[in-house]
């Protein structure tokens, strides 16, 4: 299920209550970091994320309010390099509950939606899977395999 948050809807998942989640948006991407609240929720070294879009944040490694914002026009290549590299980092380990409300607003229009990941299924939970399949399926060979040799010939008397 996709949800579109506003800015103000997306502050109110900022850590400061126990029984919520807690959530951050990055590139308009709305993840849920509830299984990091002692990093991003309240008293932890990245709580100024909680809540809010982050993307400048990242990509300049600056843990600070003022710089929680999606604007990344003056970022250079390797900061937006940074970004990519926690955006693949968030993808990995936490769900993605949303996206942003354009310009942090509800929007006036339909705004299409964004790819998200929905599937509880991690890329490294999907790599496990497949080795452990191809591991079932090589081992069912060797077993047919094993089935197909002629028995093994026992000379009289030998049991």
């Amino acid at each position: 299920m996709s949800h579109t948050f506003t800015a103000s809807e997306l502050s109110m998942y900022n850590g400061s209550e126990g029984d919520k989640p807690v959530y951050i948006a990055v590139k308009g991407i709305v993840y849920d970091v509830s299984a990091s609240r002692d990093f991003y929720g309240k008293g932890g070294p990245y709580e100024v994320f909680a809540g809010r879009e982050c993307s400048r944040a990242l990509a300049i490694m600056k843990v600070d309010l003022a710089a929680c914002n999606d604007n990344l026009a003056d970022c250079t290549a390797q900061q937006l390099k940074t970004l990519e590299d926690w955006i693949t980092k968030f993808n990995s380990k936490y769900a993605v509950v949303g996206k942003l409300a354009v310009g942090g607003c509800e929007p006036r229009f339909d705004v299409p939606d964004v790819i998200l990941r929905s599937s509880p299924f991690t890329p490294g939970l999907v790599a496990t899977l497949v080795v452990v399949g191809l591991l079932t399926i090589l081992g069912a060979y060797v077993l047919y395999l094993d089935m197909q040799s002629p028995p093994p010939l026992v000379a009289d008397g030998e049991l």
